[in-house]
């Protein structure tokens, strides 16, 4: 079986690999992208068995290449998703499925097995009202999600709802969570947090800030204006964020 991996983390690809590798039969990696734009330009290449797909790319959703693809309907197609979400899990079939990151291995082989088992089935198109669910998913994310968190010694899955605050780092982010006086350092910027994560309402409030409105607790309009968080932080709001943060907050 061949496959191929679209993702921006270069970790996930290369643990995804690793997993890959431990899965019967033998499974051939063809390709691999890291972004709506250079993955449409891999497949224009190739046509692998399986499409092994993140939802969230850094310039757009994974559906966003499927959506503009000649050869789309002639492979499978495996979403990733770096937070685990109910309503992902119904797509669970013999035409789409769903891995939360990290890739279980369980999971895979028995993602890999469902396929196997329906290797009749050459018609991979999939129904426009399930299309509709898939774009529209990334927008529910459910109470009790977690969201895997790359680190330099490993990858720790963390709920969403513990997350207080996040702030900018460089080219990475601190994560502050709930009960926790260290912040995690991750190989994201903020502008890829407030992307994933402002379905579960996280609003930007300055440059380099990035707050959950479930541990929000006060807003002051003093010296220019500031927050309190639940773990009795107190950060700047910027002039540009404050009217959306009112908004947020009404």
């Amino acid at each position: 079986m061949r496959a191929a991996i679209i993702d921006d983390e270069k970790q996930a690809i290369a643990s995804l690999k690793m997993e890959l590798a431990e899965v019967k039969p033998k499974i051939e990696i063809v390709g691999t992208a890291n972004s709506v734009e250079s993955g449409l330009k891999l497949l224009s290449e190739i046509t692998p068995d399986v499409l092994f797909l993140d939802i969230r790319l850094k310039d757009g959703l994974g559906f966003d290449i499927l959506s503009n693809l000649s050869n789309f309907g002639r492979f499978r197609v495996v979403f990733t998703a770096a937070y685990d979400q109910y309503a992902l899990k119904a797509f669970k079939h013999g035409v789409f499925d769903y891995l939360l990151k990290p890739v279980d291995q369980e999971d895979l082989q028995g993602t890999i097995n469902r396929i196997l088992a329906d290797s009749t089935n050459s018609n991979f198109n999939l129904p426009q009202e399930q299309v509709d669910h898939i774009i529209k998913l990334p927008t529910n994310i459910s109470a009790g999600a977690k969201i895997a968190l790359n680190t330099t010694d490993g990858i720790y899955l963390k709920k969403i709802e513990d997350i207080v605050h996040i702030q900018a780092y460089g080219n990475y982010t601190k994560l502050f969570l709930q009960g926790d006086n260290n912040p995690m350092v991750i190989s994201k910027t903020l502008k890829d947090f407030e992307n994933l994560l402002k379905p579960a309402r996280f609003i930007r409030i300055h440059t380099s800030h990035l707050i959950n409105l479930g541990h929000l607790e006060s807003f002051h309009n003093k010296n220019g204006g500031h927050v309190v968080l639940s773990n009795g932080e107190t950060l700047p709001v910027s002039e540009r964020k404050k009217s959306n943060l009112m908004s947020a907050i009404k």
